[in-house]
């Protein structure tokens, strides 16, 4: 599906990124750059990407706070040196918090804009350029939360609303130049470790899986396959006539409460 390809996906030392950085070599993906904060982690990931494409996918590693100007710039230039090209860019990395509106600092709010808003559109002004030169496409991974209201995590939703927003704006300007951009809007994907970096114990995850199964029309939460899968159609030639879209992989959240 991406056969001679370059792929940049953030956040990929854990979770839902790791899994598409992995399933991107196995599609055929010829140049793949992972990024993450952890080393050892990010070197497990490239050991398995380079499996899963049968040796030949060729996988470049950058290391560092995707908030910093220096590592942004580093990840872009490093990916084109090696690579020649950038084709797709998946932004993926983010950070949660679960607290409420009285329990959430500024502090909080300043760095999850940071995270999740200011270093998405830092990283996408400098990739642009050379995704319209390969008429390449953006997927941002969003959140069901950027669509619809919560009592809790508000914060987050709130840079996940304003995630949504950027990914319609940007198509809107980046859709003459040939470039699409659109969103996987997931619902909850327990199989990540985006929870106990919170803070959340196990318990309070429990309780939270059991909330979701009594309330999604699915009646479970979803996989990081599943987000890839989303993720793959819109950033293949299956989904070119596809772009400013929000697309929710959410066991229907977003329909409303099935009881």
């Amino acid at each position: 599906m991406f056969k001679g390809k370059v792929v940049i996906v953030t956040g990929s030392s854990s979770g839902i990124g790791a899994r598409m950085a992995e399933r991107f070599a196995a599609e055929g993906a010829s140049g793949l750059t992972i990024h993450g904060r952890k080393e050892a982690a990010l070197q497990t990931i490239k050991d398995k990407c380079i499996k899963a494409g049968g040796g030949n996918s060729k996988v470049h590693i950058c290391i560092g706070d995707i908030s910093s100007e220096e590592v942004r710039q580093k990840l872009i230039n490093d990916t084109v040196q090696q690579f020649g090209k950038l084709d797709v860019l998946v932004n993926n990395a983010a950070l949660w918090d679960s607290n409420n509106f009285f329990e959430s600092s500024m502090e909080t709010y300043d760095k999850l804009m940071d995270v999740n808003v200011r270093s998405v559109i830092a990283l996408t002004k400098l990739a642009a350029p050379h995704l319209i030169q390969s008429k390449g496409n953006i997927v941002n991974i969003s959140s069901d939360v950027g669509v619809k209201a919560v009592a809790w995590s508000m914060f987050y939703a709130i840079t996940k609303a304003a995630l949504n927003h950027f990914t319609k704006c940007l198509a809107l300007e980046l859709g003459p130049k040939g470039v699409r951009v659109n969103a996987v809007n997931p619902g909850y994907i327990p199989d990540t470790d985006v929870l106990s970096r919170a803070g959340v114990t196990g318990e309070q995850e429990q309780g939270f899986v059991k909330m979701i199964t009594e309330n999604y029309p699915l009646r479970r939460p979803g996989t990081t396959d599943e987000v890839c899968d989303a993720t793959f159609f819109l950033a293949s030639d299956k989904a070119k006539f596809v772009t400013g879209v929000l697309l929710p992989v959410d066991g229907g959240s977003l329909a409303g409460i099935a009881h």
